[in-house]
């Protein structure tokens, strides 16, 4: 991935700490993505009605009902209970999708785009957040429970990767420090062009991938690793920093 640095604001607290808008358009702009009170309104009723429905009709009415909120839904997708989506019309979900309980899937700002592919099973209480540019997850990939895969730049997940529990991968949001008249909350953020995950990875659990980095196709990456530098195909890596030991 590129190395060039690249400052960003943090656009949250923009909208959050503006003056100039009213709590309902905080509130609408940070859930929905735009100034669009009817869609508020139908994201609203919706989640409402269905978001915690148990039991089989409840996966079948949000496979029925949700369908109006995405920017594209395949047929077969499961939701589970207690699932958050932010900026609903710029996530885009494939066939068969399973996003089990408690998850939040964003796609704030409106540049952000989130891109899941068909067959991607998504564990309980994971986050999935994109503030950038793009967020994609390829075909029969398995997110593992309580993870947080997050971006503010450009993070492309590859096909058929294991993702073990508790793992966190950030592509971009790196505090700036430099100024040391300024809080650091108020500098805004470094990214370093994004990371790539290629296909058929396997990443142990409690790792830490870091920005700037690509794991290339075949890797496997040890539990209680960090990643921040690139990893080789098919190389098996692990430790903090994760250093490759052998290859498959």
């Amino acid at each position: 991935m590129s190395n060039n640095f690249e400052t960003l604001d943090h656009e949250i607290q923009n909208v959050v700490n503006n003056p100039n808008l009213s709590p309902l358009k905080k509130y609408t702009l940070l859930v929905i993505g735009e100034w669009a009170p009817g869609r508020l309104m139908c994201y609203e009723l919706i989640m409402a009605l269905f978001g915690n429905w148990p039991g089989a009709s409840g996966y079948f009415l949000r496979r029925k009902f949700y369908k109006l909120l995405f920017k594209s839904m395949g047929h077969g997708a499961t939701i589970g209970r207690n699932v958050t989506f932010r900026g609903a019309g710029r996530i885009s979900l494939g066939d068969n999708v399973c996003i089990d309980d408690n998850c939040v899937v964003d796609a704030r700002g409106p540049q952000a785009f989130v891109t899941i592919g068909n067959g991607v099973f998504v564990g309980r209480n994971t986050i999935i957040r994109c503030r950038g540019e793009s967020l994609t997850i390829g075909d029969e990939t398995d997110i593992g429970c309580n993870c947080l895969v997050a971006t503010d730049a450009r993070l492309e997940i590859g096909r058929d990767v294991l993702v073990s529990a508790y793992t966190y991968i950030a592509a971009g949001g790196t505090h700036r420090y430099d100024d040391k008249t300024k809080p650091i909350t108020k500098q805004g953020f470094i990214r370093k062009g994004g990371s790539k995950i290629g296909d058929d990875v396997w990443i142990g659990a409690h790792v830490l991938i870091l920005d700037g980095i690509t794991i290339g196709k075949g890797a496997i990456i040890g539990a209680f690793s960090m990643v921040n530098d690139s990893i080789p195909e098919m190389a098996i890596a692990f430790g903090a920093p994760a250093k490759v030991q052998r290859y498959r």
